[in-house]
């Protein structure tokens, strides 16, 4: 579980505590009022989370594409019909930008 400080303290020792952080390893949940508003983590832990939010979107797209194979789906002109008005007039307007982008 990683340590609790309040941002008071964290603002008083900021280099101190990054440098914790940074070659100890540490995990520092930064409190306010009594609440974690924030977190100090090693770069190792944030590369790990990132990495870890890849695997899980790509796990959410192979089940998108799965459910699309036994499923079906259905055409952009379907989709936009289905948004509503707003979204069929947002779909004119990205047209005609992908056509001044040509």
């Amino acid at each position: 579980m990683p340590q609790q400080l309040p941002i008071t303290e964290i603002r008083e020792k900021f280099a101190e505590i990054t440098g914790r952080v940074q070659f100890a390893g540490e995990r520092i949940a930064i409190q306010k009022h009594g609440k974690t508003v924030a977190a100090l983590v090693p770069p190792s832990d944030l590369e790990a989370l990132r990495t870890l939010e890849e695997q899980l979107d790509l796990l959410d797209a192979l089940e998108a594409l799965s459910d699309y194979r036994e499923e079906g789906g259905v055409s952009l002109e379907e989709l936009k019909a289905s948004l509503g008005p707003k979204a069929a007039r947002r779909g004119n307007v990205y047209e005609r930008l992908r056509q001044r982008l040509r």
